[in-house]
């Protein structure tokens, strides 16, 4: 039994689970907790210390988890860390409280982990997948588990809500200028269009759940559903028009509700980069390949 902990820019992430004999992770315990690490770092260099201590705590009570269930573990960091100018501050007691190194991963390496979370699951043929965090966001397009094309880009719902976004409700050039910003930074990976693009992690899975209207957040209902882009601009319009209070809810908590506009903002102009007509969203990621 494996447990993976991936630390990133807003949530910390457990799974605790093992490979059946087909290759596929059967799931002991997935947790999540937003704690946003990364707060404030893209733009001043420096680890917040309150971001740390939360983090810090919840990989505490992970490490109580994955000790219940005799599970080994691992723990990679992101671009939380990447961006900051002093990652030690945080993984001097991280290390503590896991008992083991946290290991921080490239944007490249991170890349190819997400596509092939999905990518071993989907077989040959052409694919695009998507990974939006909140300080990067990974764009992969592949064949099979072949990568031909792959970037981390600096662009993610925390890091561009604090670039661009000051208003509640945002306003509309605020909006502009996170899509701008955005279609800047992916038009660098030109790819063939493709009619689907798979997306992983909160920003794509909290739409889910909210297009679904989920009391609470269920894998088996929002891994594999499909949507327009025509479903997520309607959904990311809904939530601009109103104030932050009014869009917290069940499966939308404060730690996330204040950066989804900007990351459903990322994920249209990701699929009309790609050129896709249809959003498939894949409860996967990093922690899924490295188990």
């Amino acid at each position: 039994m494996r447990g993976v902990i991936d630390i990133g820019s807003n949530s910390v992430l457990l799974l605790v689970g093992e490979r059946d004999e087909q290759g596929r992770v059967v799931i002991e315990r997935d947790e999540a907790r937003i704690t946003r690490l990364a707060k404030g770092a893209s733009a001043t260099g420096r680890l917040d210390p309150d971001a740390i201590e939360r983090t810090v705590d919840a990989l505490r009570e992970y490490r109580v988890i994955a000790d219940s269930v005799g599970a080994s573990l691992t723990a990679v960091a992101t671009e939380g860390l990447r961006v900051a100018g002093d990652p030690e501050r945080f993984l001097e007691p991280a290390r503590e409280a896991l008992g083991c190194d946290v290991r921080m991963i490239s944007g490249d390496e991170e890349a190819r982990l997400s596509y092939l979370s999905v990518a071993r699951e989907h077989g040959p043929g052409p694919l695009r997948v998507v990974d939006i965090g909140g300080a990067s966001t990974e764009l992969v397009a592949g064949d099979g588990e072949a990568i031909e094309s792959s970037r981390s880009h600096a662009v993610g719902s925390v890091r561009f809500t604090e670039r661009f976004v000051a208003g509640d409700p945002p306003t509309a050039a605020e909006l502009a200028a996170v899509d701008e910003a955005a279609c800047a930074a992916l038009v660098g990976q030109p790819l063939t269009p493709h009619p689907e693009l798979h997306g992983l992690a909160g920003t794509v899975t909290t739409a889910a759940a909210l297009m679904l209207e989920l009391d609470a957040y269920s894998r088996e209902r929002i891994d594999g559903t499909r949507w327009s882009v025509e479903q997520v601009v309607a959904l990311r319009d809904r939530l601009a028009s109103v104030p932050l209070a009014e869009r917290v809810g069940p499966v939308l908590p404060n730690g996330r509700a204040d950066v989804i506009v900007a990351g459903l903002t990322i994920l249209v102009a990701t699929l009309r980069h790609c050129g896709a007509q249809t959003l498939v969203v894949r409860d996967r990621g990093l922690r899924y390949a490295l188990i």
